[in-house]
């Protein structure tokens, strides 16, 4: 099993995170894992130390932690990224009769996870067609993005509980919602004003977002600073609450409080065996192409690019690094970790810019085909 900790972040207002371009109104509700070791490595530089003594070991192959992505969570119910090859649990009778319904879901609960890890058909389990319909079974959230147990609705927080009988009423609350917010620009030269909108999401209360931590040498040192990996970790992630993650943090967006809850364990895949991958992945060369050609691999790729900022200069933008999104399955090479992290320093740039890219996941029962 690999037991990871798991932190939430309750947002004190909303969070900006931007995923493609440059529009200011797009926004996500996921953060990847490279994101929030990005934002990790800048805080424990402006905390006074050295960041490339923190990312020395993720560098030579030897991570003294993995980081899952961030998502959402209401609750005690922690969600994750919906899995790319559905065929695998659904026959193609269901995939066409409900392919509507399965195109909204992006989260599935826990409890859907764990059947999927064990392979399980979830044909039935699947939250009813019809709105108004109840079920025993599966029952659906924010219109369908969201699949959970009806057993875990009683774990939902109570701005989101609904009486037995009445649960398909789930399915028009929302754990988040997205809206554009007006923002005003003013013009140095002339004092002209222009208006702008920037994306911004708010959590229900009792939702936010989590990530898991999968150690593999905590106590090691970061450098000779005589700090410890773990306490390096509690101390940027406090310091990143106070400043913010993710964009348009001078008005407030992105700060959080943070807090321990109950340990995930996850079953750990054997070499070559599927993993279902819960971080976005940068494969070595001396993984490819197994880790994309294994009879159940299915993934989706994603590329990661945007801006870069640093005290030493002016913002630029990054070298832009293709990764494979988060619920892709892929085989697994080796032993692991598998994965690395990426220089994408642009070119003139003052000192290098990381990537993380290790893949984090769970193992699938069975290696046959997607």
């Amino acid at each position: 099993m690999n037991n990871l900790d798991v932190y939430r972040l309750t947002f004190l207002s909303g969070v900006h995170v931007g995923e493609r371009g440059v529009n200011l109104e797009e926004h996500s509700v996921q953060v990847s894992a490279g994101t929030l070791f990005a934002a990790l490595t800048a805080v424990f530089r402006r905390m006074g130390h050295d960041p490339a003594a923190f990312a020395a070991p993720f560098l030579q192959q030897a991570p003294p932690f993995l980081l899952s992505s961030l998502f959402p969570y209401a609750g005690d119910v922690r969600f994750f990224p919906l899995p790319v090859p559905l065929l695998r649990w659904f026959t193609p009778e269901t995939l066409k009769a409900r392919r509507k319904d399965l195109k909204r879901v992006r989260f599935v609960s826990e409890g859907v996870l764990r059947r999927m890890l064990a392979g399980e058909a979830l044909d039935d389990w699947l939250f009813p067609a019809g709105e108004m319909a109840e079920s025993e079974r599966g029952v659906a959230l924010q219109n369908g993005a969201f699949w959970l147990m009806a057993e875990e609705a009683s774990r939902l927080p109570e701005a989101l509980q609904r009486a037995r009988g009445k649960r398909h009423a789930l399915r028009r609350l929302q754990v988040y919602q997205g809206d554009k917010v007006p923002r005003v620009t003013v013009d140095r030269i002339n004092a002209r004003s222009e208006i702008y909108h920037t994306g911004r999401v708010r959590f229900a209360p009792g939702c936010g977002l989590w990530f898991g931590v999968a150690w593999r040498a905590p106590e090691d040192g970061v450098g000779e600073m005589g700090l410890t990996y773990r306490d390096a970790l509690m101390q940027t992630l406090t310091l990143l609450g106070e400043d913010g993650l993710g964009g348009e943090r001078s008005v407030g967006y992105g700060a959080f409080t943070f807090a321990q809850a109950a340990a995930l364990a996850l079953p750990a895949p054997t070499p070559g065996a599927p993993l279902l991958l819960l971080s976005r992945y940068h494969p070595r060369a001396e993984e490819l192409p197994a880790a994309l050609h294994g009879p159940a691999a299915a993934y989706n790729l994603i590329p990661k690019g945007g801006w870069v900022q640093t005290w030493d200069g002016v913002a630029r933008r990054r070298k832009r690094l293709w990764l494979l999104a988060e619920g892709s399955v892929v085989q697994t090479v080796g032993v692991g970790p598998w994965g690395d992290v990426v220089n994408v320093q642009p070119d003139g740039f003052p000192h290098p810019v990381w990537r993380y890219g290790y893949a984090l996941g769970a193992a699938l029962a069975g290696g046959g085909a997607a």
